[in-house]
C-alpha cells in the first residue's frame, strides 16, 4: 500500500508541474474537468454511491482527509454510502487551477457540502480538494487519486 501512495503522490507531483503539453492550461483542460466535475455533483446528490465510484479507475485511490487511502471502486463505494447515510447533500465544486494534457489531467478546487438537518440547521462543510485523472482502457476520463480536506 506504501508503494501505491508513494506513486500516486509522485503522479500528482510531476502532474503538477507538467506544463510544457499541448493540452496544458488550454481551455479544453477546464472544459473536459468542468464536464467531469458536473458528473461527480451529479452523482454525489443523487445519492448514487455506485454511480459514483464508477467515475474511479479500477484501482483508484481515494483519501477523504483523516489521513486513510482507500483503494479501489468497491472501498469507495462504500464511504459514498456511509455519506449518504449520514445525509450529506448539495455537494458543489468550485475549479480553482486546472492543467494537464491528452492522457493525465489534474484539478484543485474547492468543495462544499451540507449535511443532515438538525433542530431546522443544515452543517456546511468544505474544503479543498486534489483529483488526478487518467484515460482508461476505453478512453474515458476516471479519477485516479482524490484526496481533500476539511477547512471548517
Amino acid at each position: 500500500m506504501k508503494s501505491i501512495i508513494k506513486s500516486t503522490l509522485a503522479l500528482m507531483a510531476f502532474s503538477l508541474v507538467t506544463t510544457a503539453s499541448a493540452f496544458a492550461g488550454d481551455s479544453a483542460a477546464k472544459a473536459t474537468i468542468e464536464t467531469l466535475n458536473n458528473s461527480w455533483n451529479k452523482a454525489f446528490n443523487n445519492s448514487d454511491a455506485k454511480l459514483l465510484a464508477s467515475l474511479y479507475a479500477e484501482n483508484g485511490v481515494l483519501s477523504p482527509g483523516n489521513g486513510k487511502a482507500l483503494n479501489g471502486r468497491a472501498e469507495i463505494e462504500g464511504l459514498f454510502k456511509s455519506f449518504f447515510e449520514a445525509g450529506l447533500n448539495n455537494h458543489k465544486l468550485e475549479i480553482v487551477t486546472v492543467d494537464g494534457d491528452d492522457k493525465t489531467l489534474y484539478q484543485v478546487a474547492k468543495w462544499s457540502a451540507r449535511g443532515a438537518e438538525k433542530d431546522g440547521t443544515a452543517t456546511t462543510y468544505g474544503g479543498i480538494t486534489t483529483s488526478v485523472y487518467k484515460k482508461d482502457a476505453n478512453g474515458k476520463w476516471v479519477a485516479q487519486a482524490h484526496v481533500w480536506n476539511a477547512g471548517n
